[in-house]
């Protein structure tokens, strides 16, 4: 990023870029002008400091959230999160280009003498159209002639309950759901056991639907959500965990696949994993989709049933799909990789898991993966079809 050129526009900017193109964007954006200027709170200088910490801010939000130095550690947690949810956001992917979305400061409150409201939003010109890909809310907290920012969760939930149980604080709007809190810490409890995790306090925020939970965090609206019913939302920050839950099914309030992945990372580097093997383990230990592993290991049957002279080696390399429903898939190379999890857990125990766990992201030939599939249970790519085929019948 250039930080040569201000990335955060002001609203009247926008305007005047816009003016000339839609009439709706013109009077979208002189309602915010009006909001912002109409009522000089903040002073000249209060002003332009803020403008330039939240410039810098924006900036260093594609570092690494804990060196943001525009971040208070007691804010860490939560506002991790929110980074991480803003990371990105001046990028089109499909044209390739990195500064394609400019962010614009669309509003400022001031809600008391040294805190404002800050909303930054994304937005891109697309045949004279504009295009919004983001907005985000933040606190902005001066401390001497210094600003800070922190999300808005802690005051979004101030009406909020909360219950501890165990290492966990749950924060609920009205009434807790007790087996699902005691659900949850059950397979917090087995993940951390497996993979040998010092109990630390976790945040988990009950909320009923996924655009519940980003409104909470300070997302307003993002773009790669739009039709996303269910979801949730993780940091882990100063050896505490932050989990903004927005259900999984209608059922579920949580997601065991996905909790295995968060708290996986935890303990090993992301550069670090074998993706298949990780989504085996997910597979084995919380199902995928919405199903649950017995489920799961059913469809692959129906499908090993369908496709008796499988030459395993090969789909596996090919990431085959056995079975889809919609846009939901579920891998060849996953599921085996489940097989050979629940294997090896059951003879050697999970220490060797982790070893296949870490061996690294996955390569052509998957030679790193093999290599250290053979060292931990004797199988190789010579074997491979008669290992597969053989635990296929034991399960």
């Amino acid at each position: 990023m250039n930080v040569s050129v201000p990335d955060i526009y002001i609203a009247a900017e926008f305007y005047c870029l816009m003016k000339k193109t839609l009439l709706l964007t013109v009077c979208l954006v002189w309602s915010i002008i009006s909001a912002v200027y109409s009522r000089p709170l903040i002073d000249s200088l209060t002003k332009k400091r803020l403008f330039t910490a939240l410039n810098a801010f924006l900036v260093a939000k594609e570092g690494p959230n804990k060196e943001n130095k525009f971040v208070l550690k007691q804010d860490l947690l939560s506002m991790s999160a929110l980074i991480d949810e803003m990371k990105g956001m001046d990028k089109n992917v499909k044209l390739k280009d990195n500064n394609y979305y400019r962010s614009y400061l669309t509003n400022i409150v001031d809600l008391n003498k040294n805190s404002f409201l800050v909303q930054v939003s994304y937005i891109g010109i697309n045949d004279k159209a504009a295009v919004l890909r983001a907005s985000f809310r933040l606190i902005a907290r001066k401390q001497d002639t210094s600003f800070y920012f922190s999300a808005p969760l802690e005051q979004n939930t101030l009406a909020w309950k909360a219950k501890k149980i165990g290492n966990i604080n749950f924060h609920f709007k009205d009434t807790l759901d007790l087996n699902e809190a005691k659900a949850y810490l059950k397979f917090v409890d087995f993940c951390d056991k497996k993979l040998d995790v010092k109990p630390e306090p976790i945040e988990y925020y009950e909320c009923d639907n996924f655009p519940e939970t980003l409104q909470i965090l300070g997302v307003d609206y993002k773009s790669d959500y739009n039709g996303i019913k269910y979801d949730d939302i993780t940091s882990h920050e100063n050896n505490a965990t932050l989990e903004i839950s927005g259900g999984y099914t209608a059922a579920q309030r949580f997601d065991r696949h996905d909790l295995w992945h968060d708290r996986l990372h935890m303990v090993m580097p992301v550069d670090s994993i074998n993706r298949p093997v990780d989504e085996g383990c997910a597979y084995l230990y919380g199902g995928s989709w919405g199903k649950t592993w017995p489920e799961v290991l059913a469809l692959f049957k129906k499908y090993v049933a369908d496709h008796p002279d499988a030459d395993w080696l090969k789909l596996y390399g090919e990431s085959t799909n056995f079975y889809t429903e919609g846009q939901k898939t579920f891998k060849v190379d996953y599921i085996l990789n489940a097989l050979i999890v629940q294997k090896i857990d059951r003879e050697k125990g999970f220490a060797p898991v982790k070893a296949l766990l870490s061996c690294g992201k996955r390569e052509p030939g998957d030679e790193n993966y093999f290599k250290v599939l053979e060292k931990v249970c004797g199988i190789t790519k010579a074997n491979f079809n008669d290992s597969i085929r053989g635990l296929i019948k034991q399960n």
